[in-house]
């Protein structure tokens, strides 16, 4: 068997044959026996031998010894097989005498008025009821072990007496006109065996005041879940008598779960005619299956597509005619990501009215149209209901249109339903003797038929048995499949047969040069040889060796056997495995050949076939365990004696599901690979602008530039063949190719390498290597040496003109830096404060105000005064001055970080001298909790040094200030030259406003430090370099803009133009 997706699943058939017991003692009796008689035949056969040259005058002479020496074997052979039957038939009967006495029992205690019942009692009968279902197991299985040994002896037989087929014959006629018994009362025993459980149940939901009397009646939409097994022929009791036990046979018109009544429970006639399960309980049904003439349903029910749709006509026993209903059933397959189920929609016409229904030329169908001819089928349904039914024929007769649809391939078989008549829950269905029958294969044989008739002649070739019977579980909703279906696969009694579908088979078998795609079951062992055609009924079909090529067998092996004893017999081994047992005598034997048979063939008896009417196929007979079709499955099998085309590809068992997400999915990663192409074209052109600002290597940034270029062409081009390469998998439903081994690599390359052309080209971007304002440097990071960067967070500015440096605040630090305007030394710590977070500094007389964020939600102004301080009374100028903390006062507003000074005036006529403090509140909206600006004034007058705490003396309108930012938080604030500067952190903007009117007359944005850190400007402090100083020449003045970035720590100095009145940023700023 070849490997597929599930390989540790075995065939069913080859599962069983390994399980199946060995010859009982009794039938190795008979084998022992019946191979001494075979033995002694073909002695006597050989008792004359014949030279060459006396062959053909003996002819007549070696015929006549040929029917004595076969005789008698004959009559023991048909004896021994009289004998086997009779004792396999009293075994069958003793068991369903039993059975039946148990089910009498059962419903004794069934219909008992008792309300108590022990619970004990029915899991007594259910145990009983078991063990007869075992031993009814264990005979058929006997049964099937005997048949194959007197199939075996037969074919011995043949070959060894030169019968030709003659005893096989026998063989075969022998089990057509009266096969064993058991298989026709293990039919039986099942009905029975079903009554015994539906009165079991009666009895454990007897206490519950649950009964099992409605009628079943089949919904006309379907919505469950299909789970379809494989079941061989040897194991088809075994499913049915576990389904029993939890489900009853379903007969239409039957209420509750029993099927016999009292009189048939009772009887004891062995015919058993009404309790038959293989002759009054099941379903013949056929199906015509539509297709287009390019198998467009085919394919799309084979892809599973969604939405993709099968339409059938279905009818059960003989096919209707004129006013008799047919039954038009439309499946569609809904993928989960819909959120819909797969449903089968079905709806009644007459059968007359089929061909109307498939004429593609008879015009527009309306809702009136549909309406009546579904009435006439349905004239006891109420009017909801028929216009309901109305809808779905017009939905039908579109699909019909649209595919311009024709009988493709016919279904047919019997089916045992097994289900609770009062639910739809779980449904369980058993079809044996499936047949598919090829409609294309000939016209019907009237005008006025839409498909075969039954009185219509089939060739051989088009019609074909399915080696395997088909379980069906089907479950509505949610629920899960029930138990003892779970134990049938563990015993491997059935064998789940994913997506298997008939109609798929029937339409691949027959139209193999229309598909582009088999599916996954053609490549599975039973079902290989219909496809093709290796194992054709042909090649089964030998001539029988003449008399005369027998004689010439006896003189070839004359010198093989001279001198041996032909009175001795040579036992068979019987425990070898059947269908390669040896021979009894090999040493008188015709040939070797013959000494072999594989049972598990069964070759045809003919060499002509004969064509069939459609009523001939697939029918169950009264007495017969299988009908003439079903024995010679060979027969059926497809016939490519013709030189075939290469073989479609077989579709993958496992099927790939595709959701639109899948798709969605697909294109975020092209964009996103796209995106990567954008950065290289974005390396690209910062390598050539590293290129214009230095010509010496301006031709080796070309080449680079160049080089990312062609990586982000490359890139593109890569990303959209692998975009449309994952839509054709796909569309086709592949579920392997998808992984991509290149691409990643492809990527990191590129990335690698466009990061090590920048950093080659970079050096120090934008800034000097000079730590020190100069003529021809408007732009200065200053450096960090001196102090802990790891500790550095800097958060404001302010430059203090009387002692030479620019302060910094950095949490509880003050950071000085020298050198404005010549050069600076080394940074140094003036002032550590205990338990400040320091924000922002300010001018205040002959203090500096440090503005410090408290850890209770609450802000401090704390007082700082210059003081000489040396570890070892040096002192050494201004490296000996630090800043001393001389007081504090905690106001009210939390989360202050801006601070400036105004002057008397500046806020309008009359104003005091003001300090500004801006921070944020906390207030609740309709959106929640939200923080807001608030700008507190204090006036000067107010800063005693008395008082520990500040409060305010008034607001200013924040609306105002941070009008149009979505950002409101400020980070710093001056008053510089008669204007009000305020940084706005997040929203990285400086507004100017002109104080006494409130309005903004400049806006400057922020340059970006690095990446990430756009919203961390949080000091400032604009400082203007008058006379002999100025960057720009002696006579002229300038204006440095000194900014504070909080995280990474850096300390900017620029040097802004002015243009028309506006503060302009140095290019080297990078704005």
């Amino acid at each position: 068997m070849k490997i597929h997706p599930d390989s540790h699943q075995t065939n069913p058939q080859q599962e069983h044959s390994m399980s199946l017991p060995s010859p009982s003692p009794t039938t190795q009796v008979v084998s022992i026996s019946l191979e001494s008689a075979l033995h002694c035949a073909a002695q006597q056969l050989r008792s004359g031998r014949l030279s060459v040259t006396e062959l053909d005058a003996s002819v007549k002479e070696k015929a006549s010894r040929f029917n004595t020496s076969t005789g008698g074997f004959k009559e023991t052979y048909t004896a021994e097989l009289d004998r086997i039957s009779a004792s396999l038939s009293a075994s069958a009967h003793t068991i369903q005498s039993k059975v039946r006495a148990l089910l009498l029992h059962a419903d004794a205690l069934a219909k008992t008025t008792s309300p108590s019942i022990d619970i004990n009692v029915a899991v007594d009968l259910r145990a009983q009821a078991k063990t007869l279902s075992e031993e009814l197991l264990r005979l058929h299985r006997q049964a099937d072990v005997d048949a194959q040994e007197f199939r075996r002896i037969a074919a011995l037989a043949d070959g060894r007496l030169c019968t030709g087929r003659d005893f096989e014959e026998i063989n075969v006629r022998r089990f057509e006109s009266s096969p064993w018994e058991v298989d026709k009362v293990g039919g039986s025993i099942v009905v029975l065996l079903s009554d015994v459980y539906s009165a079991i149940r009666e009895l454990e939901t007897k206490s519950k005041g649950l009964q099992e009397d409605k009628e079943w009646v089949a919904p006309t939409s379907f919505e469950r879940v299909t789970t379809k097994y494989w079941v061989s022929d040897e194991r088809v009791y075994e499913v049915l008598m576990s389904s029993v036990q939890d489900l009853p046979l379903l007969v239409y018109g039957k209420k509750g779960g029993r099927i016999l009544n009292q009189k048939e429970a009772r009887s004891t006639d062995s015919s058993l005619s009404s309790s038959g399960l293989w002759t009054s309980f099941v379903t013949s049904i056929s199906s015509v299956y539509f297709d287009s003439q390019d198998m467009e349903m085919y394919s799309e029910r084979l892809k599973r597509s969604e939405g993709a749709q099968l339409f059938r006509i279905r009818w059960y026993g003989s096919k209707p005619r004129g006013q008799k209903n047919v039954f038009l059933e439309l499946k569609t397959h809904h993928e989960k990501w819909i959120g819909d189920k797969s449903v089968k929609e079905r709806c009644a016409i007459q059968e007359k009215d089929v061909l109307e229904l498939l004429d593609l030329d008879n015009g527009v169908w309306d809702e009136a149209r549909a309406y009546a001819m579904v009435q006439k089928a349905n004239a006891s349904e109420d009017k909801k209901f028929i216009q309901k039914l109305a809808k779905l024929l017009l939905k039908i007769r579109a699909t019909i249109v649209k595919f311009e649809l024709t009988p493709c391939v016919r279904t047919k078989y019997t089916r045992v339903a097994l289900q609770s008549s009062t639910t739809n829950a779980c449904r369980l269905t058993f079809d044996r003797d499936l047949m598919v029958i090829n409609e294309r294969g000939a016209a019907p044989s009237s005008s006025k038929s839409w498909c075969l008739e039954d009185e219509d002649h089939v060739h051989y070739k088009d019609i074909v048995k399915m080696p395997y019977n088909v379980y069906e579980v089907k479950i509505a909703g949610e629920d899960n499949k029930p138990n003892f279906v779970t134990e049938l696969e563990n015993s491997r009694a059935i064998v789940e047969a994913k997506k298997f579908s008939k109609f798929l088979s029937g339409a691949s078998i027959f139209n193999a040069d229309h598909v582009a795609t088999l599916p996954w079951w053609s490549d599975e062992d039973k079902f290989a040889p219909l496809y093709n055609g290796s194992n054709s009924a042909a090649q089964y079909s030998p001539a029988a060796p003449s008399l005369i090529q027998c004689a010439r067998d006896d003189i070839a092996i004359a010198s093989t056997v001279s001198g041996s004893s032909h009175d001795s017999v040579e036992l068979p081994l019987v425990q070898q495995p059947r269908g390669n047992l040896r021979s009894p005598a090999r040493n008188c034997s015709t040939t070797t050949a013959s000494d072999t048979l594989d049972v598990s063939v069964k070759r045809p008896i003919m060499n002509q076939y004969p064509s069939m009417t459609m009523s001939d196929i697939g029918q169950s007979y009264p007495n017969r365990r299988g009908n003439w079709i079903r024995r010679r499955s060979s027969m059926f099998l497809k016939d490519n004696s013709a030189p075939s085309k290469s073989k479609p590809p077989i579709a993958s068992k496992q099927r790939l599901r595709v959701e639109p997400k899948s798709h969605f999915a697909n294109e975020r990663t092209f964009i996103q690979w796209i995106s990567a192409s954008l950065l290289f074209i974005t390396f690209s052109q910062l390598i050539y602008i590293l290129g214009s600002s230095n010509p010496a290597i301006k031709g080796q940034t070309s080449v680079a530039g160049t080089w990312m270029i062609g990586m982000s062409l490359f890139i593109a081009v890569y990303a959209l063949v692998i975009y449309y390469r994952r839509i054709y998998l796909m569309q086709n439903g592949k579920p392997y190719g998808y992984a991509d081994f290149f691409g990643p690599g492809l990527l990191t390359f590129a990335v690698i390498s466009g990061v090590a052309l920048i950093l080659a080209y970079s050096g120090e971007l934008q800034f000097g290597n000079v730590n020190i304002m100069s003529p021809s440097v408007q732009c200065v990071k200053r450096s960090l040496n001196g102090v802990p960067v790891m500790e550095m967070q800097p958060s404001g500015a302010l430059v203090d003109e009387k002692e030479g440096v620019l302060l910094v605040p950095s949490l509880n630090h003050i950071v000085a830096f020298d050198g404005l305007p010549t050069a600076d030394k080394n940074a140094r710590i003036v002032a550590t404060i205990n338990g400040a977070n320091m924000e922002a500094l300010e001018h205040v007389g002959k203090y500096i105000y440090a503005l410090s964020e408290d850890t209770d939600k609450k802000s401090e102004i704390i007082a700082l005064e210059w003081v000489d301080f040396s570890a070892d009374s040096v002192f050494d100028g201004k490296s000996s001055r630090r800043l001393q903390e001389s007081h504090r006062w905690k106001i009210s507003l939390p989360a202050a970080e801006g601070m400036a000074l105004v002057p008397e005036g500046q806020l309008g006529e009359g104003s005091a001298t003001t300090l500004l403090v801006a921070g944020l509140l906390t207030e609740t909206t309709k959106n929640g909790l939200v923080e807001v600006l608030s700008i507190d004034a204090y006036d000067q007058d107010s800063l005693d040094f008395s008082q520990t705490k500040l409060d305010q003396t008034s607001k200013i309108n924040k609306k105002l200030v941070a009008r149009g930012l979505l950002e409101e938080k400020v980070g710093s604030m001056q008053f510089f030259e008669g204007r009000l500067y305020v940084l706005f952190d997040n929203a990285r903007v400086i507004r100017v406003f002109d104080p006494k009117t409130g309005v903004v007359v400049q806006e400057i944005m922020l340059p970006i430090a690095e990446v990430g850190a756009e919203e961390e400007w949080e000091g400032m402090r604009l400082q203007r370099i008058n006379g002999a100083t100025g960057l720009r020449g002696a006579s002229e003045s300038s204006v440095v803009l000194h900014l504070a970035l909080d995280t990474p720590a850096q300390v900017w100095s620029l040097q802004l133009d002015n243009k028309e009145g506006q503060w302009i940023l140095p290019k080297c700023a990078g704005i």
